[in-house]
């Protein structure tokens, strides 16, 4: 009876647990590519291919959290890539243009993109404005501003901007032992991020905008000071995969982030966040996050040509958009019922 209890206590919702489910298909896809890669005479599970892995997930986990936070409020943002690569402009403007301290850069950067999210957060709550249209166009006025930026003082527009900064390298190339420094940020950032979504009451307000947003009205709760506060949120969190993308080039580029724009949400639906909104963890966006990365690196590392893994990623994210609509359906059904 002890050991009965114990399961049900303690066992029984780990393994029920989505997160659990998405961990063990990461652990099969692994044992697939370390098989597939011992037939053709390489070896996938080594402990550089998977710091490697953690160490492609630094930057786009930014993007994940973001688009983790807004899906989970019911809300998506389409512009995520283009305000990263945004941010990295103007760090690299302001350092190696303007003559700025790293620390000075970092700040104009993100106080911009954050700006940027403000102001998609306007055009949805004040105007009415889809947010696919309105995150779209966002899209389109940050890539304008990037030319701006590079070409100021310059003749003409260049399309990356250099710079040097000891600190910054740092950030993005140094390792502490055998560890990069930025997954050390990563992991710091998925566990307050996860602490905020799941203990917290504004994570709890979160969850309720985004599950029943009149529900949410009737109990008090600003659906537009939550919309502000998340747009805001996923711009400079663009800004920070930016900054860190330009800390490892040491130049800010108009191209960065542009095989990014649906990455953070690719992981954020994979990691069982529904666009229904109102369900999902940071827990479940890291390991879907996880899978994708390991996925891609590992269809390199058996030699799958690369047009052909951007295809399957598709096919990965048709597959988790289906199971999340027909999830959704079911349980409407069941509302409707009851």
């Amino acid at each position: 009876m002890e050991k009965t209890g114990i399961y049900k206590k303690y066992i029984a919702p780990v393994i029920h647990h989505k997160v659990f489910t998405l961990f063990l298909i990461f652990v099969v896809m692994v044992i697939i590519f370390s098989i597939w890669s011992a037939l053709r005479g390489t070896s996938f599970l080594r402990f550089a291919v998977f710091r490697n892995i953690l160490n492609s997930l630094v930057v786009t986990s930014f993007l994940a959290i973001g688009a983790g936070f807004l899906l989970v409020g019911g809300k998506i943002d389409l512009s995520q890539a283009a305000v990263g690569a945004f941010g990295g402009v103007v760090l690299a403007a302001a350092i190696g243009r303007w003559g700025m301290p790293w620390y000075v850069g970092v700040i104009i950067a993100l106080a911009l993109c954050a700006v940027l999210g403000a102001i998609n957060a306007l055009m949805i709550t004040k105007f009415r404005i889809p947010f696919f249209i309105a995150t779209l166009a966002m899209t389109l006025m940050a890539q304008g501003l990037m030319y701006l930026f590079s070409s100021i003082g310059n003749n003409g527009v260049a399309s990356n901007i250099n710079f040097q900064d000891k600190t910054l390298r740092f950030i993005g190339t140094g390792t502490i032992g055998p560890i990069p420094v930025g997954i050390i940020i990563m992991v710091i950032f998925f566990v307050v991020y996860g602490i905020i979504l799941s203990k917290t009451s504004f994570g709890m307000k979160v969850k309720f905008v985004g599950g029943n947003p009149v529900a949410a009205g009737l109990a008090g709760i600003s659906a537009t000071a939550i919309a502000y506060i998340l747009f805001i949120n996923s711009a400079v969190l663009s800004g920070v995969a930016g900054i860190l993308t330009a800390a490892r080039l040491g130049q800010g580029s108009l191209m960065a982030l542009q095989t990014n724009q649906f990455t953070g949400i690719t992981a954020a639906v994979l990691g069982g966040i529904s666009f229904g909104g109102g369900v999902g963890g940071m827990a479940g966006v890291f390991v879907g996050l996880l899978i994708l990365n390991t996925f891609q690196i590992g269809m390199g590392a058996v030699g799958v040509n690369p047009f052909w893994v951007q295809v399957f990623t598709g096919a990965l994210l048709l597959i988790a958009l289906t199971v999340d609509f027909i999830t959704q359906k079911r349980s409407s059904a069941a509302q409707t019922t009851l």
